[in-house]
């Protein structure tokens, strides 16, 4: 049986204990604090494209209807970046953009469906799109698909 002396000592033992681990804690948070600045400073960066995973395998990319044609290239510069480092050359990317623009030079994969952005695709755009998209994905199970657009079509 623990005399009242001996839990308070118990006590003040755990929370000398809890308060070392704290301690270290802190000082680990405080050392890794440039890895947290520099994480900040990523994620802070402004990008024009929006970049979202739909599934594993799929994937949306947006980019806002008035982007300068320069800085759509630097952006779209951008993406072909993120996905070569992500996926190497496992993705398609599927044009959905009434304007055909030049990104073949970024990925010679890349197929033109566009259609204009006011109007709802023909059924035979929608099938086609499915087709390639099917195709490419059961071709290769590391295979990504990468649907492309300026304007707010996806």
């Amino acid at each position: 049986m623990h005399s009242k002396k001996n839990i308070k000592e118990l006590n003040l033992n755990h929370l000398m204990a809890v308060l070392a681990a704290l301690k270290q804690w802190t000082l680990t948070m405080y050392r890794s604090k440039s890895v947290e600045q520099v994480m900040e400073h990523v994620m802070e960066r402004h990008y024009d494209f929006d970049l979202t995973y739909i599934t594993e395998r799929i994937i949306s990319v947006f980019f806002p209807p008035d982007l300068e044609e320069q800085r759509y290239r630097r952006n779209l510069q951008e993406v072909a970046s993120m996905l070569k480092s992500k996926h190497q050359d496992k993705f398609l990317l599927l044009n959905l953009s009434e304007k055909r623009h030049d990104i073949t030079r970024l990925n010679p994969k890349v197929l033109d469906y566009g259609w204009p952005d006011v109007h709802a695709p023909p059924l035979d755009r929608i099938c086609a799109v499915c087709k390639a998209m099917e195709t490419w994905l059961t071709s290769d199970p590391h295979n990504v698909v990468v649907l492309h657009c300026k304007v707010s079509v996806t």
